[in-house]
């Protein structure tokens, strides 16, 4: 069964909710903020969509990588 399908700017829209939901990370910038949702080839049944990465990866969190991949799961990103 094909997941729902959101815009990058409504899948945006989303992490960012989520992120600022954490704790201490209301006003912060990320990486979701900074490069936004972007398309990637999908392999059979994985995400068509990731963020792109402008910092560095030594200071990705855990806590935001998880809710990238709860979303994956849940949504793609619209043709």
């Amino acid at each position: 069964m094909p997941k729902p399908t959101r815009t990058a700017t409504q899948l945006k829209a989303m992490l960012i909710a989520r992120i600022e939901a954490l704790p201490g990370l209301k006003g912060q910038q990320t990486d979701v903020h900074r490069g936004g949702v972007i398309r990637m080839p999908s392999e059979e049944g994985g995400p068509n969509w990731t963020v792109r990465v402008v910092t560095d990866r030594g200071t990705h969190r855990n806590d935001i990588a998880q809710l990238i991949r709860t979303l994956q799961g849940q949504f793609d990103l619209e043709d």
